[in-house]
């Protein structure tokens, strides 16, 4: 039994454009307020958790070793298994909302892939550990630390894995699928509608992040291995230190430049992009806040 491929290249109408945009809208709203719907999940699931007693968890902890869940899935790896499983069903929830409802229209469901994934960047900048140079408190909440009680240490790996599982294979996809129709389309004037589309504005800003979507992904946080004390030991550190802040001012350029060029790619991408502006300067004046509050304490 062969499975042949449920999308092809319609035109709509102009009713039916209209209905696409107020559906991808709509998406991208459903992919926002499930974060909210989540967060309240997480606190509820807390709040029943601190019914139990200090002494049942405490016992539970002394004797329950480090579960399979929590585990990396191979050595070296800094993410667990629980992590993975995690971003895995929200990358495939956001992949089911791009789907639904777009019926055989291939342009809808190419850019809902795009729309859905631009709505979670401010989240994944809300995740963001801001304070990641700090000397003092590198690990200083982000706000959706502060919000769910998740201590930073644990949504940084959420933070990157968000980038690399979720955002990343969305953007990657919309990019793909708008090329392979340019490339499909036959231009009477260009032999291509890739040909000409890559000489228009909005065309080269969608390369030019999804470039830096890519860079992004092999655009690696430095490690360190275990320091040992005297004047070598601090040479090192600071040398880590270096790296550590080069990484995080380089990261910082890609995440910008790939919202400035969202920003002018398309209309729709605007809104996210300012919010994801606001989501940086919040989340980075709150963690500059925490350290402050935190030396002089």
């Amino acid at each position: 039994m062969e499975i042949s491929w449920p999308w092809r290249f319609v035109t709509p109408s102009e009713e039916e454009k209209l209905l696409r945009r107020e559906l991808l809208d709509l998406r991208g709203s459903y992919a926002q307020w499930s974060i909210i719907a989540v967060i309240i999940v997480l606190r509820v699931y807390q709040g029943w958790a601190k019914s139990v007693t200090a002494t049942e968890l405490s016992s539970k902890q002394r004797r329950g070793p480090t579960s399979w869940w929590d585990r990396p899935i191979a050595a070296g790896w800094l993410e667990t298994r629980r992590q993975y499983a995690l971003c895995g069903l929200w990358l495939l929830w956001l992949f089911s909302l791009s789907v639904w409802n777009s019926g055989e229209d291939y342009m809808h469901l190419t850019k809902a892939l795009g729309h859905v994934a631009l709505s979670q960047i401010p989240l994944q900048v809300l995740m963001s550990p801001a304070a990641y140079i700090s000397t003092s408190k590198p690990a200083a909440s982000s706000i959706f630390s502060f919000v769910t009680s998740i201590p930073q240490a644990t949504v940084t790996p959420y933070h990157r894995l968000f980038g690399r599982m979720v955002i990343s294979p969305l953007l990657v996809g919309h990019a793909t699928l708008y090329l392979s129709f340019f490339i499909e389309t036959n231009h009477p004037e260009f032999g291509s509608l890739l040909n000409k589309r890559v000489r228009d504005l909005d065309v080269q800003c969608g390369l030019f992040a999804i470039s830096m979507v890519i860079s992004l992904i092999f655009y690696v946080r430095p490690r360190g291995a275990a320091l040992k004390t005297g004047t070598q030991g601090r040479s090192a550190a600071g040398s880590m230190q270096e790296r550590r802040r080069s990484f995080y001012y380089g990261h910082i350029s890609l995440v910008a430049l790939l919202c400035f060029a969202a920003y002018y790619h398309v209309l729709q991408a605007q809104k996210y992009m300012v919010q994801a502006l606001g989501a940086f300067l919040v989340n980075g004046v709150f963690s500059w806040v925490v350290v402050r509050w935190g030396e002089r304490r």
